[in-house]
């Protein structure tokens, strides 16, 4: 069979490449002249993180489930970036992630669950009690695991609501912000509070 009535599926990788490489371009152009795909490096303007109203989402998370979620007064070059609504043991829980003022990222998570079962149930990753610390007068459990895709956990037991942080911060991030949340009233309380000082 000569060369010429072979089909083009049996011809060589050179074919294969160069069609591969005419899809590609027609692809981008397609896909560059909509408009819908932008490139912005680390150091543009649009790559800043937006910042979040935690203050209303935890005043609708406590009214909505009835968690006694605390908002942490920040200190200088930190923010909330991101809230949700969790689940911790198959309950809700309020989540909220912080940039530190060192770039880290830290997300606190509280929830009414008792404390055992909420710790085990936050993520379903084995961590393992590796320290204990006092922060506030508060004792705080550091759990930790072998494995390098599971990041510490930070976890205390306020009374009305448990406290859980994890992230991707230093030990101090972890210790200002569990600090802040210690010192905020539940957010049904401040906002009573601030309504009868009007």
């Amino acid at each position: 069979m000569a060369a010429e009535n072979k089909p083009k599926l049996f011809e060589g990788g050179k074919d294969m490449i160069l069609s591969l490489g005419v899809t590609v371009i027609a692809m981008l152009a397609v896909v560059g002249a909509t408009g819908l795909c932008t490139v912005n490096p680390e150091d543009s303007p649009h790559a800043e993180v937006t910042e979040v109203d935690a203050e209303n989402f935890l005043r609708m998370e406590t009214q909505a489930t009835g968690v006694p979620a605390r908002l942490p007064q920040l200190p200088d070059g930190w923010y909330a970036n991101s809230a949700r609504r969790g689940q911790v043991a198959g309950e809700p829980a309020p989540v909220v992630g912080f940039v530190t003022a060192e770039k880290g990222y830290l997300q606190a998570t509280q929830t009414t669950v008792g404390y055992d079962e909420a710790r085990r149930g936050y993520d379903g990753n084995y961590r393992e009690l590796t320290d204990t610390t006092e922060i506030g007068g508060q004792t705080v459990e550091i759990y930790t695991s072998d494995d390098n895709d599971v990041r510490d956990l930070w976890a205390a037991d306020l009374g009305d609501v448990r406290l859980m942080v994890s992230g991707s911060a230093n030990d101090a991030d972890y210790r200002t912000l569990i600090s802040a949340i210690l010192a905020a009233k539940p957010v049904a309380e401040a906002s009573a509070s601030s309504g009868e000082q009007r």
